[in-house]
């Protein structure tokens, strides 16, 4: 009985608590000077309360000036005034969000509108649209 119960908490903690490194991301941009290419993972998008909430990874092709090679974040989309807010985020020292990541969840996190043209009105404008 021991051992069954043990199972089933191991399997319900892997399903209910499972981490945005195995999500599956769909690739949805990439900059211009090939530095690095952007992620979604259209199967965790949820809209609540008139907004839009996400995950998303930026791949880096050579690590940052503190050795990350890849983020993963969590947003906060606002559809109708097109605005979004970065409510976590954290950072690899492994390509596409691998590893243990430094993270970081503001207190208060201000609500940001990505410039025109950009990868982040882009992912905006294709979460809002799902």
């Amino acid at each position: 009985m021991k051992k069954l119960t043990l199972i089933f908490t191991l399997l319900f903690s892997t399903v209910m608590f499972s981490s945005p490194s195995y999500a599956e991301w769909t690739k949805v941009g990439s900059t211009g000077n090939g530095a690095g290419t952007f992620y979604v993972d259209f199967e965790r998008i949820r809209k609540h309360g008139g907004y839009v909430y996400w995950w998303e990874l930026t791949d880096l092709i050579k690590p940052d000036k503190d050795g990350d090679f890849s983020y993963k974040g969590y947003h906060q989309g606002d559809c109708k005034l097109f605005r979004v807010k970065y409510l976590s985020i954290s950072y690899h020292k492994e390509p596409m969000g691998r590893g243990t990541g430094r993270v970081i969840n503001p207190k208060n996190p201000k609500w940001d509108f990505p410039p025109p043209q950009s990868i982040g009105e882009g992912n905006l404008k294709t979460v809002c649209s799902r």
